[in-house]
């Protein structure tokens, strides 16, 4: 059996949106994941910077740390 690339993408994507998707320090989050090439890319809101660490550190584990880029910001919590 082989594998085109683009199905191990889309794999690596699923995966990477399932396991930020159920981390419970998360749910505050609106993160986007979408893939670039062989990358994976964070983008949306996190409630701290600590938040931030934790997605990037699970896309990391999925898809290697050095194919992880982090686009998300931090947002305020006090404000509402």
């Amino acid at each position: 059996m082989t594998f085109e690339p683009e199905s191990l993408a889309y794999d690596q994507l699923a995966s990477v949106q399932a396991a930020v998707s159920a981390e419970p320090e998360l749910k505050g989050s609106s993160i986007s994941v979408s893939m670039v090439g062989r990358s994976v890319l964070l983008e949306g809101y996190v409630a701290g910077y600590g938040n931030r660490e934790k997605a990037t550190a699970i896309a990391a584990l999925i898809a290697g740390p050095e194919n992880v880029h982090d686009r998300m910001q931090d947002r305020d919590t006090t404000d509402s």
